[in-house]
């Protein structure tokens, strides 16, 4: 696996304090990561679990274990897995359940996110593709693979043009799928596209809770809103960031010198 870029708040923060519109510079790529919460080195995404939690299910690691022993249900077994952040033994429950069932949506859901904490971004890739066309799988399941799918087309692969794809896909699936939007409107922002980012950022403050992330996509649309001339907007904007993070500095800064 490639060196991963940057987490997603370092990237905003840059981003912002770039002016929005110009593309910053970060060791080795041009440009910032759109990925949430991920380690910035390293050969796997070990927030993935996180981010991603997993549904809440009844069953102890041994239960599952001896249920999957007796022929019961993989899926569950890799599932309970990676709830503990057992990724290896996870994909490789996953991977047993996808032999047996391959039209099982959530397992191919979460072999994708196990295999992303397990470093293993080729299957990785292979396994959100598939859950991001599961036909039963729910749209914002569907958009959740896909905006993981182009977490690792971007902060893994460097693939940019498949990461922006994924991206726009899970958004369109889910507008409130607050990951994909910040991604998306932090790459659009970085091509100069300062209406669709701001667009996109606005879908990403209504799809985030509340904390640094959330705050990061104020701070941007109130950066954005500064370049369009709109500082009561702008204002607003940096309000609200630091209502959510009360230590984001650009709104801080921003916030007493707009008068």
């Amino acid at each position: 696996m490639k060196l991963q870029k940057t987490s997603l708040v370092a990237a905003v923060a840059a981003l912002v304090m770039a002016g929005c519109t110009q593309t910053p510079q970060v060791a080795g790529k041009p440009g910032q990561t759109p990925t949430v919460n991920v380690a910035a080195s390293g050969a796997a995404f070990p927030q993935i679990k996180d981010r991603r939690p997993a549904p809440k299910m009844n069953l102890s690691v041994d239960k599952a274990e001896t249920d999957a022993a007796n022929g019961g249900s993989k899926r569950d077994l890799g599932i309970v897995y990676y709830s503990t952040g057992g990724f290896a033994a996870a994909q490789k429950a996953l991977d047993e359940a996808v032999v047996q069932k391959d039209s099982d949506g959530l397992a191919w859901l979460y072999l994708g996110y196990a295999a992303m904490g397990n470093g293993d971004v080729d299957r990785a890739v292979e396994a959100l593709t598939r859950a991001g066309a599961a036909s039963d799988l729910t749209s914002a399941q569907r958009a959740a693979a896909l905006a993981e799918l182009g977490t690792v087309h971007y902060q893994g692969l460097n693939e940019d043009k498949q990461a922006k794809e994924a991206f726009t896909k899970a958004v369109e699936l889910n507008p409130k799928e607050g990951t994909a939007a910040l991604a998306l409107g932090t790459m659009l922002a970085e091509n100069k596209d300062s209406a669709g980012a701001k667009r996109c950022f606005t879908l990403a403050a209504a799809g985030l809770t509340k904390g640094a992330d959330r705050a990061s996509v104020y701070a941007c649309i109130g950066r954005l809103e500064e370049e369009s001339g709109n500082k009561a907007a702008a204002r607003a904007q940096y309000a609200l960031a630091l209502k959510d993070d009360p230590d984001n500095a650009w709104a801080k800064t921003r916030l007493a010198q707009l008068k």
